[in-house]
This record gives C-alpha cells, sequence and structure tokens, in this order.
C-alpha cells in the first residue's frame, strides 16, 4: 500500500508541476504578444475619441509626450516655468486648476519644472519661475511674460 502511495504523490506532483510550467509559459505568451502601453497610446492618439478626451485636459505636466500630442492636435502651448518653493507658482497653479474653463479651449498649458527641467529652460531662454511663453503648434513663441497672477495670465492670453 505505501508503494502505491508513494507512486500517487509523485505522480501528483509531477502533474503539478506539468500544470504550472504550462500556466507559466501559457502566460508569458500572452504578455510577450500584448502590446506594449506606447504602442496602444499610439494607436489610438490617432482616433477621433482621443482628440475629444485631450481637448478636455488642459493643463498637464510637461512631458515630450504631451509636447507631440498637443501639437499633434494644433494647439497653442503655454509654458509655465514654475516650481515647488515660489509662492506665485503655487498660486497661479492653484489658480489655473480652479478656473481652468476660463483658459481658451484651444489653449494647452504645460507646466515645466523650473528646477529640474534645464533643457527646456535653456532652449526657450527661461532665467526666471513664473515664466509664461505662448507658442503657436509649430513651437515659434508668440508672447513672453513673467506671470502675477491667473487675472494676469488671461490678460496676456486676450
Amino acid at each position: 500500500m505505501r508503494i502505491k502511495f508513494k507512486k500517487i504523490k509523485r505522480f501528483s506532483f509531477y502533474m503539478l508541476l506539468l500544470v504550472t510550467m504550462i500556466t507559466i509559459i501559457g502566460g508569458m505568451t500572452l504578455v510577450k504578444n500584448r502590446p506594449l502601453a506606447s504602442q496602444t497610446n499610439a494607436d489610438t492618439a490617432n482616433e477621433p475619441q482621443s482628440k475629444a478626451l485631450y481637448d478636455r485636459v488642459q493643463y498637464l505636466d510637461y512631458s515630450e509626450q504631451n509636447l507631440l500630442s498637443s501639437r499633434k492636435f494644433g494647439r497653442t502651448l503655454l509654458f509655465f516655468a514654475a516650481t515647488t518653493w515660489c509662492s506665485n507658482c503655487i498660486i497661479i497653479d492653484e489658480d489655473i486648476k480652479k478656473r481652468i474653463s476660463e483658459i481658451p479651449q484651444d489653449i494647452t498649458i504645460l507646466k515645466v519644472d523650473y528646477d529640474n527641467d534645464h533643457k527646456m529652460k535653456a532652449k526657450y531662454g527661461v532665467t526666471m519661475q513664473t515664466t509664461l511663453i505662448l507658442l503657436d503648434n509649430n513651437g515659434d513663441e508668440i508672447k513672453r511674460w513673467i506671470g502675477t497672477s491667473f487675472d494676469d495670465l488671461l490678460e496676456n492670453l486676450n
């Protein structure tokens, strides 16, 4: 009886091992064939829904992807060079979030990290936090100013 029981245990162990290996290999195959997140986003960016969704988001952190998407959809860009320690930056940031509906629909505001994004500061000659730069969809500068308030921002956009 003991011999049969050991054979059954050994057989069960090997079956469990086989099922586990099949599951792991199957899972790896599914993951391997799944499109990458960047491919999925790129594919869906061509759909009309994506532009509609993008139009609802007007205030984003600066990233190369957000910059490219804004240009792709023909948006006017407003770079906002902000820091976490600047009181004017904090106030303007909060007001933008609260009053975003007052910003013209064709404008996307990209918040640039003044302290850490040295490439953007050099490219656009930004020397001070609260600098706002309005760019057309080709990246050409339309206007530049030092922001003091949200109302100042609105006045300069009009």
